[in-house]
């Protein structure tokens, strides 16, 4: 597979599932898009959209619809949260009307036009979304399907799924370790965030992908904050426990905390809160915990220790996807979630380029064989859990 940006693998946006809440903004966003490209938004005056597969079982638990509707409206993802969906959702329930690209209104009640259709099946769909557009006639105008593949990939019929261009990149690799760390050695033995942050120099300015990379810092920040200070239930009925888990005496361990910095961030994003998908939204919490942890180890901590940090993270988890760890559930997610954050916190610690990523297979290789099987269809039990402890083992 082609060289991938470290921010396919660290994306900020609600919670609580990369496939069936992203997934939906995503594709409704796309058709959107391409419907205005095509010149065919103005002749649109209704919209009908089926859910199958995947979508279809547990869309409404992870907030499909509201989805649907924001990306329709083309809200922005990064300022999104369970409660802008419900409250966008509302909106068009009420006035049964959408404004697509916020400035086209047709009719769409999502009651209505919004169905989960869990009594039918089509060929490969895994996860897959048809959208219809139609006329004040109700003459078709557009009609399209699309697959969601998580990691902010959706392909329409036909369509590869490696359809992404590959950039060019100044240290370019083939997918190991080993042709890594000589990439490392290329540029002069430098460490793995100088390669991560050369090579994303060439798709964005150095300005924008530091700006970015805080941007994540921040949102991960956040999400374990919130995450500390809330009780209560989640969504689909287990009790909120970060708060109760995190140790208040100095004679916790560094794994303790970072368990319940876990914990609160997963809680979060079971929540429907912004998080960051690091790589996928059911492993938010490893990243953010270890991040917290390295910075919090140091009371020179700066902007650059964080950069280096999630470089290094997104780089490895960058790897680990192009090397074929990719669609294996939320528990699979987790240990490429330790894998990066161990990288990233031994980066930060000072070590080389073959420390960090040793650090990363040790991380990883209790997770190796994990199935995902979410209880009742959410992002709860046992994916919060196993934030927490992967968390300490990467810690």
């Amino acid at each position: 597979m082609a060289y991938l940006s470290l921010f396919t693998v660290l994306r900020p946006g609600p919670g609580p599932s990369s496939v069936h809440t992203a997934g939906p903004w995503l594709a409704a966003r796309r058709f959107v898009h391409e419907l205005a490209a095509s010149g065919q938004l103005p002749a649109v005056a209704r919209l009908a959209v089926e859910l199958y597969g995947g979508t279809a079982c547990v869309g409404r638990e992870s907030g499909a619809d509201g989805a649907i509707v924001a990306g329709l409206e083309s809200v922005d993802r990064a300022r999104c949260d369970a409660a802008t969906f419900s409250r966008t959702l509302a909106a068009a329930s009420a006035h049964r009307t959408v404004r697509l690209d916020g400035r086209h209104a047709v009719v769409f009640d999502p009651a209505d036009d919004i169905g989960f259709r869990v009594d039918r099946a089509l060929a490969n769909d895994g996860s897959a979304m048809r959208f219809a557009a139609f006329g004040a006639d109700g003459a078709p105008v557009a009609d399209r399907l699309y697959l969601t593949l998580g990691d902010d990939v959706v392909v329409a019929t036909g369509e590869a799924p490696a359809g992404r261009s590959s950039p060019r990149v100044p240290y370019d690799y083939e997918a190991s370790a080993d042709a890594l760390i000589r990439a490392c050695r290329a540029a002069g033995g430098r460490k793995l965030a100088f390669v991560a942050l050369a090579n994303e120099g060439s798709i964005a300015s150095p300005g924008e992908v530091r700006a970015r990379l805080l941007a994540v810092r921040d949102a991960m920040l956040a999400s374990i904050d919130r995450g500390l200070l809330r009780t209560g239930t989640l969504p689909g009925g287990r009790t909120r426990s970060a708060a109760a888990h995190f140790p208040d005496d100095d004679r916790a361990t560094a794994a303790q905390r970072c368990r319940a910095w876990a914990l609160a961030a997963a809680e979060e994003n079971a929540a429907g809160s912004g998080v960051v998908a690091a790589p996928s939204n059911g492993a938010a919490g490893i990243v953010a915990s270890l991040l917290r942890h390295a910075l919090a180890s140091s009371t020179l901590a700066s902007d650059d220790d964080a950069i280096e940090f999630l470089a290094t993270a997104g780089a490895t988890g960058a790897l680990l996807r192009r090397a074929g760890l990719r669609q294996v559930g939320c528990q699979g997610e987790v240990g490429v979630a330790a894998a990066m954050a161990a990288a990233g916190c031994a980066a930060v610690m000072g070590a080389t380029p073959q420390q960090a990523l040793h650090a990363a297979e040790l991380a990883l290789e209790p997770h190796r064989g994990l199935a995902c099987d979410p209880a009742g269809g959410r992002i709860e039990s046992p994916c919060i859990e196993r934030n927490g402890l992967a968390a300490a083992r990467a810690c």
